[in-house]
């Protein structure tokens, strides 16, 4: 049984990482190099995973938290992406049903050929991927459409094309896959950054104290995600094909704005399709795909981004338009990919690329997050193959992450034992936190039940014992980390959790030993970031 991932936890790792020897160090803790130190050490390997801010901080925790089946590249005449897609969904399904929530996605049509592409199109997308009976596609005659989906602008409308695809919670999914690592044998660290790699050797930071570590891996594994290039450049690397950055936003408004039934698919502009994603309290509108240059921990999101994302709602939805002075929430999210000279975002392969200099880094560039799971198994077959070493077969298709263990059917229950115990979260908050927790829901409500205390409800629909499980076993170690990345009360509040900052910054003081101008510093950073979420550049 592993220790709790703990801020204990957090200082013992520091203090055993100079005289371990591992076979593997993972720089990055977004899905890429999650997956990477959970693959590795289900298979025996010694691993160390080292994050510069939190777990999922990056591109991660800023997807449009959708698990694609593949439908999209079907139309690319990609059929293995298609299969690899909707093995990958239905395997995630398996191992954590409370990640993988089953959504109708509807895709208005304008005319009976286009009607019938879709049909089509999604019939053979079905014998491809081997889709189970109840969520095979339906074709929606205006009339079925406009009464099911009543926000639609009927005028052009001919029908829908409606399928199945998986919502997420892509910070959370980061979070199981390295509590899974953890629980492995993997050592996993946040807040701390590599600052010089040397073949094996790199040389860390605390990012809290400043202290400095010097860990030792056979083979070091860059997945830093956008800031892949900047970790070649200070293992002295950067030879060879270089990033190419681009940003995708998404919007945020209240649901009660945009009050969509299901997802809908919407065509902007310039023919790319968008969605609009119904979650709580709120709807969220993406994505673009638009050129960023250097990489930033916080991408400001451009008025002109924010302006074709309400513009394609606005072609699509009936009521008064959607404008910026609407939006309670953005965020900005920067895919890593690999240039290719001539391409326009858009047309630039996100297929995961490895490279492996001549001192024996490897980077890892593009990827999925449907597919995370495949492409960290290349990546450990690689790393095994450069060991030189007999290690067991990848075993992540059947070991369940910590929090899954659940077959989907037993989601509802679940949702009605917390809603039966904890009357004064409701339904809704029942909902959202099965959703986050999955099966450790078991522990928050344990802890929820011990004090009335506890058991209360903080504005934004968080529980108090919500808050001290993060801080005791999901290394939250800032209120950024406890709001934007546990909760998401960040993006998925109306409010962004500015009513309970101060209460949550009070808890975090007592567990962590803030003294008062840390609290002050932590609320005033945060309050300052939701400020930005809510302006355009």
């Amino acid at each position: 049984m592993a220790s709790p991932f703990s801020p204990e936890t957090r200082e013992a790792t520091l203090a055993a990482l100079p005289a371990a020897a591992f076979d593997l160090l993972v720089i990055g803790g977004g899905i890429t190099g999650a997956g990477v130190a959970r693959d590795a050490a289900l298979r025996g390997l010694r691993v160390a995973l080292v994050e510069r801010l939190d777990w999922a901080a990056g591109t991660s925790s800023r997807s449009s938290k959708l698990i694609h089946g593949g439908v999209r590249y079907l139309e690319q005449g990609d059929v293995g992406l298609v299969r690899e897609a909707a093995t990958e969904r239905s395997v995630l399904r398996r191992l954590a049903p409370h990640l993988a929530l089953p959504v109708r996605m509807v895709m208005p049509t304008h005319g009976r050929a286009g009607h019938a592409k879709l049909g089509l199109g999604l019939w053979t997308f079905e014998r491809i991927a081997t889709v189970a009976p109840e969520e095979r596609h339906a074709m929606w005659s205006r009339e079925e459409a406009l009464a099911r989906e009543p926000t639609l602008d009927g005028t052009r409308l001919h029908g829908a094309a409606t399928f199945i695809e998986y919502q997420t919670c892509d910070a959370r999914l980061v979070l199981e896959t390295v509590l899974g690592a953890h629980a492995a044998g993997a050592l996993c660290v946040n807040h701390v950054e590599a600052i010089e790699i040397a073949g094996g050797e790199v040389a860390l930071r605390d990012t809290f104290t400043g202290r400095s570590i010097r860990a030792h891996g056979r083979i070091v594994v860059n997945a830093a995600g956008p800031w892949v290039d900047e970790v070649r450049g200070r293992a002295g690397a950067l030879a060879g094909a270089r990033l190419h950055l681009t940003r995708g936003i998404h919007l945020v408004v209240p649901h009660a704005r945009l009050p969509v039934r299901h997802i809908v698919v919407m065509q902007a502009r310039d023919r790319r399709s968008v969605f609009a994603v119904p979650r709580g309290e709120v709807t969220y509108l993406g994505t673009t795909d638009t050129d960023h240059g250097p990489p930033t921990d916080h991408p400001a999101v451009p008025g002109e981004d924010a302006d074709y994302l309400l513009d394609a709602a606005n072609r699509t939805f009936v009521g008064p338009p959607l404008a910026r002075a609407d939006v309670v929430a953005a965020w900005a999210g920067l895919r890593p990919l690999l240039h290719e000279e001539g391409k326009r975002p858009s047309e630039i392969s996100r297929k995961d690329e490895i490279m492996v200099s001549e001192a024996g880094l490897v980077s890892i560039a593009g990827g999925k997050l449907t597919t995370h799971r495949r492409m960290a198994e290349r990546v450990v077959d690689l790393v095994v193959e450069r060991l030189g070493r007999v290690a067991g077969a990848c075993r992540t298709a059947s070991v369940p992450l910590p929090n899954g263990g659940l077959a989907p059917e037993e989601l509802p229950r679940l949702v009605e034992r917390v809603r039966a115990r904890l009357p004064q979260l409701g339904r809704s908050g029942a909902e959202r936190l099965v959703a986050l927790h999955g099966a450790g829901i078991e522990r928050i409500l344990a802890r929820a039940l011990a004090s009335p205390a506890a058991g209360e409800v903080l504005p934004g629909g968080i529980l108090r014992s919500e808050i001290a499980h993060a801080l005791d076993e999901e290394m939250a170690l800032t209120l950024e980390d406890l709001l934007e990345r546990r909760t998401r009360l960040l993006l998925f509040d109306p409010g962004q959790g500015l009513a309970c900052a101060a209460a949550v910054a009070d808890m975090a003081a007592a567990r962590l030993g803030w003294d008062r101008a840390r609290t002050a510093a932590e609320l005033e950073g945060y309050r300052a970031l939701a400020a930005s979420l809510r302006r355009f550049a």
